[in-house]
């Protein structure tokens, strides 16, 4: 390339562009964004918990069967048990996968 006219040069930004995208795309591949929504594993057990909640709601009103009320409170008391440690575990997952914290937050200099 004979970059002393204009259009050597053109030719030699012209590949530099080409080397900078074409290593970008190899150490970045394209991945496909999904789109919509996705259940965490932790929301399909509490959605089970809450469906059994309802059914058993449901059967305390049908009858009125002390043992059957005692089973609803229960499963209350499970739910919203297995809420708070689930809100736990994601909180401290989401702490957890935070490693690169810029050296001047750090410092204090903002």
């Amino acid at each position: 390339m004979n970059m002393k006219d204009e259009a050597g040069l053109g030719l030699a930004i012209l590949s530099v562009q080409q080397a900078l995208i074409s290593a970008y795309e190899k150490n970045c591949p394209f991945k496909p964004v999904r789109i919509g929504k996705h259940s965490l594993k932790w929301i399909h057990e509490l959605k089970c918990l809450i469906r059994e909640g309802r059914r058993l709601f449901n059967t305390c009103q049908a009858d009125i069967v002390p043992q059957s009320l005692e089973l609803y409170r229960e499963t209350q008391r499970r739910y919203r048990k297995e809420v708070r440690k689930a809100s736990k575990h994601a909180w401290r997952t989401f702490c957890n996968s935070i490693n690169d914290i810029p050296l001047s937050v750090t410092q204090g200099s903002f």
